[in-house]
């Protein structure tokens, strides 16, 4: 295999020159070479599907730009020419997926309106995307937006009980109805779920797109697989210097450390069937709004309402030691002992966190 990092700098500023100047066939033969030499390096790719682009090759465009976000470690704008090429196409099932990936992917990195405006686009695309629904219900409800919230739920409610999935339906009502008591729209999405199926007919029969094919769906899989692998590559390597800081700062540091990604991994984590059936005082979705809402008091150093947020994630049914260990240490920094040993003692039958308890103890 060709690894000629001369030529191969040479080929792709001949290619990068070329696209400028509206050469477009010379700048492809230059990428193509550029890509002989590093055949995993994405801003070759990057380069090629641009010149596709100006050469009305869609086709190629996309498959140099999914090539390229898949040997990257994190570049957004590869990932979002996908989506656009996708859109552009009539692709839009596997549009909404890679705007629903690349949300996830600010999400990971805190940019959480930017992760907003993905979400949004995807659901414009495929208003039956039940994660993008999820995510932006979660995420508005962390923020307190009341109304949008309900929005979302109400949303996920009546997905679920197009697919007979009744009793998830119900539960996201109830959700809903915790934000917004007396909503008259909420009241009635649970009339119409206790009524059946019958109730959500139409008056007029909408046109129903076509499904996507297998193939297809194990393609946008594969590209959210390889964002979400990025995600993590990403998160490991910012994450790397901070904890390596913690575990030298003592055995309370590294497990706060440990807690605070243990938190957000329960955030991103999907919901699984026994969580959805059980009769847990909170569903998921607002366990994970109150978590997201304490590490942000936390950050910001509002003790009393982390607390709060922490509790209501607890109380409603979250058995986790990274929030047993959080809340324990925050019950102490206020100066509330008899709380802070009722957690600690919670957290310490986790190993990972026995020690740390004992000397916060």
């Amino acid at each position: 295999m060709a690894k000629d990092r001369i030529r191969y700098e040479k080929a792709y500023r001949a290619g990068l020159a070329f696209n400028k100047s509206g050469q477009y066939p010379k700048a492809f033969n230059a990428f193509r070479v550029a890509i002989n030499e590093f055949p995993r390096d994405p801003a070759a790719y990057a380069g090629l599907g641009e010149t596709c682009l100006n050469l009305k090759q869609l086709d190629r465009a996309l498959e140099c730009y999914k090539l390229a976000a898949r040997y990257s470690r994190g570049d957004l704008s590869y990932l979002q020419k996908v989506a656009d090429i996708q859109e552009r196409q009539g692709q839009l099932n596997e549009a909404a997926r890679t705007y629903m990936a690349v949300g996830e992917l600010l999400l990971k990195r805190q940019e959480i309106d930017e992760a907003i405006g993905n979400w949004q686009r995807a659901i414009r695309l495929d208003p039956t995307l039940l994660g993008a629904h999820r995510r932006l219900a979660m995420v508005f409800q962390r923020q307190d937006k009341k109304r949008d919230a309900v929005r979302e739920y109400l949303a996920i409610a009546r997905i679920l009980q197009m697919r007979g999935e009744n009793k998830k339906a119900m539960q996201m009502c109830r959700a809903a109805m915790r934000l917004d008591p007396g909503n008259d729209d909420v009241l009635t999405a649970m009339e119409l779920i206790r009524h059946g199926e019958a109730a959500f007919a139409e008056a007029e029969q909408e046109e129903a797109e076509p499904p996507v094919s297998p193939e297809e769906q194990e393609e946008a899989d594969q590209l959210t697989q390889t964002v979400r692998q990025m995600a993590a590559a990403f998160e490991a390597e910012r994450k790397q210097p901070a904890a390596q800081a913690a575990a030298a700062a003592g055995p309370v540091e590294a497990a706060r450390h440990l807690a605070q990604e243990q938190l957000a991994e329960e955030i991103f984590r999907d919901e699984d069937d026994d969580e959805a059936d059980s009769d847990a005082p909170l569903s998921k979705l607002e366990r994970d709004a109150a978590l997201g809402q304490g590490m942000d008091f936390e950050q910001r150093g509002q003790i009393g309402e982390a607390i709060d947020s922490y509790r209501k994630a607890i109380e409603g049914g979250l058995r986790l030691p990274a929030a047993y260990f959080t809340i324990g240490l925050l019950y102490l920094e206020n100066q509330q002992p008899d709380e802070a040993r009722q957690m600690l003692s919670l957290a310490a039958q986790d190993p990972a966190y026995k020690k740390a308890c004992q000397a916060a103890l």
